[in-house]
């Protein structure tokens, strides 16, 4: 458990540094559509704090589902691309804004995002799921989160679940990316964490976690898509024909083996 703590501890650090120095990158001032992508350069953010999905390894490099997903995608469509780290509770707004021209991220189509950007066809779906330590007795239901410690990722959709539902019932703690959250979950600084539910299940193929999941009944799950800034038509198109050629060819698939588990299936 100590050398679990200790990596993802290194991974959050490292990612921390890693985005700040993406946040000097040059960036374009406005989101282009296809056509001035293809005489530059195809700029993609992520939070680089969401194993397996983008996270910072031990060679200080940005990588996960998601950023291979995003070179397969640049390969099809025929661009180069810069895939960069951005703090995730404004990402929507930095894309908004032009400094990205995609967010390949793994975020969930919401109506409310969808009042800011613009979605691709889906590529995965997610769900989200509460997490306890193993020894923990006392919190079997929803209701039994009363009074209790409940952490969720700033930004993400189990964090807005964990407002509008705890008020008044538990206390939020929010985190920055996974990592620091199940840090937090393992060594009890909080009671229970709402996450994503394949983040975290690939977390425990891969590291002794003592935590499990406890059945509360049925939880939200969205699709996740690529967002991109409203009135892009190109780049849309451009990418949903990306997306299904990379599903038909197998390299889609390929992906989800290396990352998330041989013969897994998250569509």
């Amino acid at each position: 458990m100590k050398a679990l703590t200790k990596k993802f501890s290194q991974t959050l650090a490292t990612a921390a540094v890693v985005i700040g120095a993406t946040a000097m990158v040059a960036m374009p001032t406005q989101a282009r559509d296809l056509p001035e992508i293809r005489d530059d350069v195809f700029q993609v953010a992520n939070s680089g704090a969401y194993p397996p999905f983008s996270y910072v390894n031990t060679q200080g490099e940005l990588v996960g589902f998601d950023v291979d997903i995003a070179e397969a995608l640049a390969k099809k469509m025929g661009v180069d691309v810069n895939i960069q780290s951005s703090p995730w509770n404004g990402i929507i707004a930095a894309l908004a804004g032009g400094r990205f021209d995609a967010c390949i991220c793994s975020m969930s189509v919401t109506e409310e995002r969808q009042k800011a950007v613009d979605f691709t066809d889906p590529y995965y779906s997610a769900g989200l799921s509460v997490w306890v330590q193993e020894s923990t007795d006392d919190i079997s239901s929803i209701d039994d989160l009363s009074g209790k410690q409940v952490g969720s990722t700033l930004g993400e959709t189990g964090n807005q679940w964990a407002v509008e539902n705890g008020e008044g019932k538990w206390r939020n703690q929010t985190f920055q990316g996974l990592p620091d959250m199940m840090n937090a979950l393992t060594t009890g600084r909080v009671d229970a964490m709402i996450a994503d539910d394949v983040p975290v299940l690939v977390a425990m193929q891969d590291n002794a976690l003592a935590i499990k999941m406890i059945d509360v009944g049925e939880l939200p799950r969205w699709p996740a898509a690529i967002s991109i800034q409203k009135n892009k038509p190109e780049l849309k198109e451009a990418l949903n024909a990306a997306l299904a050629e990379i599903k038909a060819d197998g390299t889609y698939q390929d992906i989800v083996d290396k990352w998330i588990g041989k013969g897994a299936n998250i569509e």
